[in-house]
């Protein structure tokens, strides 16, 4: 039996989506799977605390059981370091590693943690080199693309829309402002300043967040309300729609370690292969989980995260839409090949069956 242990996948987070994709690939295979997840148990702090009470609980009364163990995110091996040696024998032990939470300052510290794993799985090729930088030795890294289910791929492809129409899907959060929202804003207010910004085009934004009421206001500040509008969190049809009827996925979310050594970036950025199931590229920044997926200027393109580079961009896109048509197509063909449910069992099958010394 596989001990699977994450976080509440009643959530829509990103890591939750995978956990459930995870335990429906390993279920196909004919595995046994148990997961375990840290639900809340009523409001506030009570609540929380109680059901990480239960969690414990349920995970001291499975583990014995289990034949190996697949964490979802690294902090769930705390518990498991603490009641681990309830045990009968050590159980082959894997960690999923995702991002920003093993990058920088944040990998050292949990170093430990992951180095008592027997095997790690990185979402990216990026994340696998970002922390084999880091101080070692590190236990095995196998590389397993997430994939996305939000999109039928088998659809046909829409037309493009007659004006150049961005569409950036990203929370806003005030902790995490590396997603790029402020440097496409301060791109259409280069190209407003030049007399370049085309009449026609429109920046709409999925997503919330704390940071939602500075970003407009930044908006209006800098006059592009007419071009820019906030749609809030949409439910996933309506995402689907307006991912099958944007001109290009715009998310330059920029890599780099921070002063106080917290990391930013894209661990892999799920919705840019959604973008590509629905035949339409991305623009993105050039370090990150997104560079295993865009290939610069064939399936979408990778900039500095730079106004100017960005603007510049914009404006030929705007005038050569024959480009967004078949990066497009391009984009597609790749999430066909290389991003599908049936990779990701592969990928996955393949990292389980290694065979690890307990």
């Amino acid at each position: 039996m596989i001990l699977l242990l994450s976080f509440d996948v009643r959530r829509r987070g990103g890591i939750e989506r995978l956990t459930c994709q995870v335990l429906s690939s390993l279920k196909s295979q004919g595995q046994q799977v148990r997961l375990l997840t840290p639900r809340r148990l009523g409001p506030g702090v009570v609540g929380r605390l109680l059901g990480r009470v239960r969690f414990l609980l349920e995970l001291a009364w499975n583990l014995p059981q289990a034949n190996s163990i697949l964490s979802m995110h690294v902090l769930l091996l705390r518990p498991l370091a603490w009641l681990q040696p309830l045990g009968s024998s050590p159980q082959p032990l894997r960690c999923w590693i995702h991002g920003i939470e093993v990058w920088g300052e944040a990998g050292e510290r949990l170093g430990p943690l992951l180095r008592r794993c027997d095997q790690l799985i990185a979402s990216s090729q990026f994340t696998r080199a970002r922390l084999l930088e880091g101080n070692g030795p590190w236990p095995p890294i196998s590389v397993v693309h997430p994939m996305a289910d939000l999109i039928d791929p088998s659809q046909p492809n829409q037309p493009l829309p007659p004006a150049l129409r961005l569409l950036t899907v990203a929370r806003m959060d005030r902790s995490e402002q590396y997603k790029g929202h402020e440097l496409v804003l301060q791109a259409l207010r280069l190209l407003l300043q030049n007399g370049q910004l085309p009449d026609q085009l429109r920046w709409q934004v999925v997503g919330s967040g704390d940071d939602r009421a500075r970003l407009e206001a930044l908006s209006q500040k800098w006059g592009l309300q007419h071009w820019v509008c906030f749609l809030g969190s949409l439910s996933d049809a309506d995402l689907e729609g307006a991912l099958r009827h944007c001109s290009v996925m715009v998310m330059p979310s920029a890599y780099g370690i921070q002063s106080d050594g917290r990391a930013c970036g894209e661990g892999f950025g799920i919705v840019y292969l959604e973008a590509a199931q629905a035949w339409r590229a991305s623009i993105a920044c050039r370090q990150g989980g997104q560079s295993d997926l865009i290939v610069d200027g064939e399936n979408g393109w990778l900039i500095d995260p730079n106004p100017a580079d960005l603007a510049q961009l914009l404006l030929q896109l705007a005038n050569h839409p024959e480009h967004l048509a078949k990066a497009g197509r391009r984009a597609h063909q790749r999430a066909l090949d290389a991003f599908s449910r049936r990779s990701f069992d592969q990928a996955l099958t393949k990292a389980c069956s290694t065979p690890l010394t307990a």
